[in-house]
């Protein structure tokens, strides 16, 4: 493609009148580079798209390839639409023109440059990513144990602090074990135990009291009820009897068997319960390693809008950053104004004045055009009218000369019947009428028969 060609297709880009541009040549110089800013814009918004697309869709997809096309040619005939507007020889009336179109492009400029500072800030914002989905794991991981607290301990307990709060209504985790039953059957075992040993220790202290008052009699110790006589006699017999009565009868030997198997049988579950418990934790926290693993590959490719996140708080955080990421933003928004910039600091040039020029000679010969057209129809209404009213006058003349040729014809059978009767008189004839007969009923009082016809 020679220089001239390639020329001509950057100036296509800025709508420029090539007919115009052969009058005022060296105006083609200026639009050829205004059509290079066109065709960088265009460009620079394409880039921006692919960028947030791979954002979006992980990567590349084949849809990229059809709607960046798209996307810059739509930038392309916006930013042509924005060159090619005619300009005024008053600035006021070109910065009027231009703030809208300024806005508008400030518009496009923020949408198209939020992409490219994210492919600036790529290495920065993934790290920046990474580490908070590690946070957000272990925060989640940390919310599992909370909720989830080791079985036995005070925190599993359920009138713990937080063990009902609303934040672990989802976080709760359920495992099937047989601890509630072994925690049951100690709960049932220590009251057997509590029942029995009071049960055993109130025996236990009136067997030793009929015990010591026993000994007390067979030693010959003075007291009340005591016959203060050493050796076994009959009351120290007695009362050796009445002990051991009492502790057959109060099944104490049975009681201190049963009351030491409850105690095994308290030590025994004691120990399957914490077997149960620690098989409980250890599924418990399988479960929350199997969740925790599920909550990190569902953090798959980084998105768009995590992308947009993770800048916004390296900005917060970082006041060099936050300056760097304005001053791009900034820098991307005037290039993508730049065809509208350049539109107006380019002023009133001789191209248009040619273009304005040839403007108004347009709307002037369009407006002689339609002022002929509008003559034309109300000439063609008035002769319409004219012959219209012409035809109703044609029809009256006729009704009227209608009218008066029945009047004639008439008289002229009225003077038939005269003359009639008058060579009647004449004649002596007797069959004639003596006079005139009334006109017989007719159209319009027409004395002819009906039916009749000259």
């Amino acid at each position: 493609m020679s220089d001239r060609s390639r020329g001509r297709a950057l100036r296509v880009l800025t709508g420029a009148d090539e007919d115009v541009l052969d009058t005022v040549p060296g105006e083609r110089a200026r639009f050829t580079a205004m059509g290079g800013v066109v065709l960088g814009t265009a460009l620079i918004a394409m880039f921006s798209m692919t960028v947030a697309l791979m954002c979006v869709f992980d990567g590349f997809h084949p849809s990229i390839l059809l709607f960046v096309p798209v996307w810059g040619a739509f930038i392309l005939s916006l930013d042509r639409w924005l060159m090619s507007s005619s300009s005024s020889p008053h600035a006021g009336v070109r910065a009027r023109k231009l703030v809208p179109r300024l806005v508008l492009s400030i518009i496009f400029g923020v949408v198209i440059a939020e992409p490219l500072l994210l492919g600036v800030f790529q290495s920065a914002i993934e790290q920046r990513v990474r580490d908070d989905r590690i946070v957000s794991a272990g925060q989640y991981e940390t919310d599992l144990k909370k909720c989830n607290p080791p079985p036995g301990t005070a925190e599993a307990a359920p009138s713990a602090p937080g063990r009902n709060a609303k934040t672990c209504d989802d976080k709760r985790i359920n495992v099937q074990t047989d601890a509630p039953a072994k925690e049951k059957e100690i709960a049932d075992v220590n009251g057997d135990i509590k029942t029995l040993k009071a049960d055993v220790d109130q025996d236990d202290k009136e067997y030793a009291n009929l015990e010591a008052l026993a000994r007390k009699e067979c030693n010959g110790t003075d007291g009340e009820g005591l016959s203060g006589k050493t050796g076994q006699g009959p009351n120290c017999r007695r009362l050796r009897g009445e002990a051991e009565k009492f502790r057959s009868t109060q099944n104490m030997v049975a009681n201190h068997t049963k009351l030491k198997q409850l105690n095994d049988r308290l030590v025994t579950l004691t120990g399957e319960l914490g077997t149960s418990r620690a098989d409980e934790g250890t599924k418990i926290n399988d479960v929350i390693a199997t969740k925790v693993g599920d909550y990190k590959s569902n953090q798959r490719e980084i998105g768009l809008l995590e992308r947009l996140g993770a800048l916004g708080k390296l900005v917060d955080e970082n006041t060099y950053m936050h300056s760097a990421e304005w001053a791009l933003r900034l820098f991307f928004i005037v290039v993508d104004a730049l065809p509208v910039i350049v539109k107006f600091l380019t002023g009133y040039t001789a191209y248009d004045r040619i273009v304005t020029d040839r403007l108004n000679r347009g709307r002037r010969i369009q407006g002689v055009v339609n002022e002929t057209e509008r003559r034309r129809g109300v000439i063609h209404e008035a002769l319409a009218r004219h012959q219209m009213l012409a035809e109703h006058a044609a029809a009256v003349d006729k009704v009227e000369v209608d009218a008066r040729m029945r009047n004639v014809d008439v008289e002229v059978l009225r003077e038939e019947l005269t003359d009639a009767r008058a060579e009647y008189l004449l004649h002596d004839s007797p069959t004639l009428p003596l006079s005139v007969p009334p006109p017989r009923s007719g159209i319009d009082g027409d004395a002819r028969p009906r039916g009749w016809r000259r």
